[in-house]
């Protein structure tokens, strides 16, 4: 892998995680507007790191990692909240269950993809140190 992989697997990381926060607005509604905040924070610091990665900086890598981490943990656990706020609207069909519901969908896709990208890096990171040795 080049050595523009890293800064531009986060960069487009970045894209989809204030795309992510759009749609949740876009679906939901203004109820979502934390999910935009989120979104666009976590997507403006992925993209940052990115470009620090780019420019060569050790340090920067490491933030991304730690970052995609970071953030699967969260979208596991506002994943994990989400489903049993569903579960519990099922049996009163609640009007806010189709919400609640892409919701958790959403949630969910960022949790798969920043466990990828996480995995991503640390395959580069791993291809990259066995080439230099």
């Amino acid at each position: 892998m080049n050595s523009l992989f890293i800064p531009s697997l986060l960069f487009y990381y970045g894209v989809f995680l204030i795309l992510c926060g759009i749609v949740s607005v876009t679906l939901i509604g203004m109820k979502a507007k934390t999910a935009l905040a989120s979104g666009g924070i976590s997507g403006v610091i992925a993209i940052t790191i990115g470009h620090f990665i780019s420019q060569g900086s050790t340090v920067a890598q490491f933030a991304g990692l730690l970052v995609c981490f970071m953030l699967f943990g969260v979208f596991c656990w506002r994943s994990a909240k989400t489903l049993f706020t569903v579960f519990e609207l099922i049996p009163e069909r609640h009007p806010d269950l189709k919400n609640k519901a892409i919701a958790f969908l959403i949630i969910s896709l960022m949790a798969v993809v920043s466990v990828v990208v996480l995995l991503l890096q640390l395959s580069a990171l791993t291809m990259h140190a066995a080439d230099s040795v």
